[in-house]
């Protein structure tokens, strides 16, 4: 955008864009759906608070297509290097939408309050969460607010120590509790921003303040960690901090901060071989290289054990039958709902589980391969491998999918140069809310069809099915252009990261 065109200076129009995303927020988001509106009701979400209005469901829908239509004009204005004016006005609107939308009421999901109690299991109640659900406290006062009451904790046991620590600093109070976890997010969520830019200030100070808007002032971003407070946003800082690590020559650190990642959701462990891979190359051939993967594989088993012993009872804590039958808007998902009903049996489950897992770990082999054969000698390789096979992941192997996955990728977008794979998660990042609109606004009020069969025949596609369509048609012209070598296995995604 150039906001000369307009007549007025390029602080003027950004101050004009974050202040008008700051109303749309307030107007569209706080106001009607505030914690002291809602009275913080125990499970409401946004599905039954719309429930036959559609003025409001209109309303919701007006209020993110008005904010992504305004994200993304300010992310085109944020384009080059920009004057300090420019910063503060994106700053200031960035902190002033967060400030406002951590008094919004988890309307997207009750997880956050999943997350409370597992936190009290541990501080309050010296109990185990992944053995000990929220059924085993009944009388706790946030026992009504859980929706997933008879799980144990699908996170890792870092999570879990600092959803106690949160838990034991807010005490009692709902409203304590609640501010407590999502300002955990919040400040992580400045951590990640602050991240992004100290990276891209050394390696590509052109695009510094277009990739701090691309992931920061994201409106699935802000709505899921201010808003609904997710914990994703702590992995996501993990994975960025490995990123800058890695960057700044640090192997070991990088892969000690993809563990701790891990420990939070799994998700960063796809990573963890990819930096060794890599830093292993970086050796000089031989017993160096042996011995860094050998010392990069000590590193995290060392973390790994070192997190799960306040909670260890044996290897079934790692047990992948905990939440691996879990299906929904996923391409595994609609491979089991049109599966013959006599073959939609425990067997024909278990191998979609166990072959989704196979092709991930397939990816990350490939990845790795890819690695050892690139010829990449700028330090971005391991960047744009972990980025492929996080979107292989969620968009082909991912058997629960949700909208706020969606940042994993999208922090790593904020720091490549535009290109197929930052385009594919940007585009993710505002598909994924469709989830929301189609299973509270559609199915669960206008068309109801039996579950999951019908659904889930439709819910990945219809979520999905853009994603889907534009990786195959990139992916199909990247295919065109390659000849068999492994280093030009990334034109299939684009151009690779220039700036250094």
């Amino acid at each position: 955008m150039r906001a000369w065109m307009f007549g007025v200076r390029r602080w003027q129009a950004a101050l004009a864009l974050t202040s008008a995303s700051l109303l749309v927020y307030s107007a569209g988001l706080v106001a009607p759906y505030n914690l002291f509106a809602l009275k913080l009701r125990p499970l409401v979400d946004i599905g039954q608070l719309a429930k036959s209005k559609p003025l409001a469901q209109a309303g919701f829908v007006a209020t993110f297509a008005g904010l992504f239509g305004l994200y993304y004009a300010l992310w085109r204005l944020c384009r080059g290097r920009q004057p300090r004016s420019v910063w503060a006005a994106v700053l200031g609107g960035l902190a002033a939408a967060n400030v406002a939308m951590l008094w919004l009421y988890p309307i997207g999901a009750a997880d956050l309050f999943d997350n409370i109690m597992r936190g009290r299991i541990t501080a309050w109640h010296a109990g185990n969460p992944f053995y000990q659900t929220p059924v085993d406290f009944p009388k706790d006062p946030f026992f009504w607010y859980a929706a997933w009451r008879a799980f144990p904790s699908a996170y890792g046991p870092l999570w879990e120590l600092m959803a106690a620590g949160a838990s034991r600093l807010a005490g009692n109070s709902v409203l304590a509790n609640v501010l407590t976890f999502k300002m955990l997010g919040l400040a992580l969520y400045a951590g990640c921003s602050g991240v992004i830019v100290l990276i891209l200030r050394q390696h590509a100070p052109e695009r510094m303040l277009q990739g701090l808007c691309l992931f920061a002032w994201n409106p699935l971003v802000i709505y899921e960690t201010a808003g609904n407070g997710h914990n994703d946003i702590v992995l996501v800082f993990f994975l960025l901090l490995g990123v800058y690590a890695w960057l700044r020559g640090h192997s070991m650190a990088a892969v000690a901060a993809l563990t701790a990642g891990a420990l939070v959701k799994f998700v960063t462990a796809l990573a963890v071989p990819l930096v060794i891979v890599a830093g292993a190359r970086a050796q000089p051939p031989g017993r160096e290289r042996w011995l860094f993967v050998v010392k990069g594989i000590g590193l995290s088993a060392a973390l790994c054990a070192v997190a799960y012993v306040p909670f260890w009872r044996g290897g079934d804590i790692l047990s992948l039958e905990r939440h691996a039958t879990l299906f929904t808007t996923s391409l595994p998902a609609t491979m089991q709902a049109i599966l013959p009903q006599g073959w939609n049996s425990g067997f024909s489950v278990h191998g979609l589980v166990y072959g989704a897992l196979a092709l991930t770990a397939m990816a990350v082999a490939g990845a790795a391969w890819w690695l050892t054969r690139s010829g990449d000698k700028s330090g971005w390789a391991p960047l744009q491998a972990t980025m492929a096979v996080l979107l292989f992941y969620l968009l082909v192997t991912c058997l629960w999918f949700e909208p706020w996955y969606a940042l994993w990728p999208l922090a790593l977008a904020a720091l490549l140069q535009e290109g197929a794979l930052a385009r594919i998660a940007a585009l993710l990042s505002t598909t994924g809310l469709w989830k929301t609109i189609f299973f509270s606004f559609v199915i669960y009020q206008y068309v109801p069809l039996p579950w999951p069969a019908w659904v889930e025949t439709i819910a990945g596609p219809v979520v999905l099915g853009w994603v889907w369509l534009y990786t195959l048609y990139r992916v199909a012209g990247g295919l065109r252009r390659w000849r068999w070598t492994p280093t030009r296995l990334g034109v299939v995604f684009g151009r690779r990261h220039s700036s250094l």
